[in-house]
């Protein structure tokens, strides 16, 4: 939009999704709860819920609510929150507040109604915002100067039922190709193509070079939303690992639990340092024996026979 700049505000996951439990970082003086909420509609319905603004300073605190869309940034599970007029899977315009401005004592806390209204024509898929709080100012006796204005808020995840496609690629499975011990990282890097936002779940099933099962590591539930690529990591938590493995994903998405086409990959892990030390005693002992072998023939025929030489 000319001439007017876009407020951006970066913002973190903490342990689900992109999107699962995306959390805003919480802003001097005020705090929000919940941080997520993953909503079902059909289009024409009208659904409403309830979050926490609290207050946990000793000022007096005014607050604004409003509602922005969001979008995904990189792919460790940020977003950005952004007032542009359109994106894709944009949901504020559906989205209000009741109250829209008060003020916190301290120590207070207000519950703060948004009611979202789905157009009967909406369509299904994956819509995608967040209620902000917005530190508008602080009053109190002892307070001077500006209030620099602060932002938290809740992101807010509607599933529009109807003919939504659930399609998740497997873009990347990678390990180290060699480790002296565990235990062993993998990085998962899954892209969402379809229009609703899905959360891949199952396990990286690792065998031995005899075939044998060794671990089934399960790797974190994040959801990805439409057009996403998200980085899960996880680990095999197992220090004393000798040989050649292969690890193979395995698991599903979606309402209907679609499975991914399941990559392998292969890895050695061999402590050679440890294998070098053994080595070297072993040589170390052949080498004595060699070279006291003469000594020791002589002491087994006096054992044996009673000889001396």
């Amino acid at each position: 939009m000319k001439g007017i700049k876009p407020l951006i505000l970066i913002i973190g996951i903490v342990g689900g999704l992109i999107l699962a439990n995306m959390v805003f970082a919480q802003a001097r003086g005020i705090s929000i709860s919940p941080l997520t909420f993953e909503l079902t509609a059909n289009p024409g319905d009208t659904i409403s819920n309830t979050l926490k603004v609290y207050n946990p300073t000793e000022g007096i605190i005014a607050i604004k609510m409003e509602v922005e869309d969001f979008r995904p940034v990189g792919e460790i599970g940020q977003v950005m929150v952004t007032p542009e007029e359109e994106i894709t899977y944009s949901l504020k315009r559906w989205v209000k507040t009741e109250p829209t401005e008060f003020t916190l004592e301290p120590r207070e806390q207000k519950f703060v109604d948004f009611i979202i209204n789905i157009p009967e024509n909406a369509e299904p898929g994956g819509k995608y915002g967040s209620v902000l709080a917005s530190t508008a100012g602080v009053i109190g006796e002892e307070i001077t100067g500006v209030a620099v204005g602060q932002k938290i808020g809740a992101l807010l995840l509607l599933t529009v039922s109807g003919e939504v496609i659930e399609d998740l690629i497997t873009k990347e499975f990678i390990a180290p190709s060699f480790l002296e011990y565990g235990p062993v990282p993998f990085t998962i890097r899954f892209e969402n193509t379809g229009t609703v936002h899905v959360r891949p779940r199952g396990f990286v099933t690792i065998t031995n070079w005899w075939g044998k099962k060794a671990a089934d590591v399960e790797f974190p539930q994040l959801n990805v939303i439409p057009g996403a690529i998200r980085k899960i990591e996880t680990s095999w938590q197992n220090k004393w690992l000798f040989g050649k493995y292969t690890a193979t994903l395995v698991g599903s998405y979606g309402t209907s639990n679609l499975p991914f086409n399941p990559p392998v990959l292969t890895f050695w892990v061999f402590p050679w340092k440890v294998a070098l030390v053994v080595l070297l005693a072993l040589v170390l002992i052949i080498a004595f024996f060699i070279k006291t072998g003469k000594r020791w023939k002589m002491a087994l025929r006096v054992l044996i026979r009673g000889e001396r030489g």
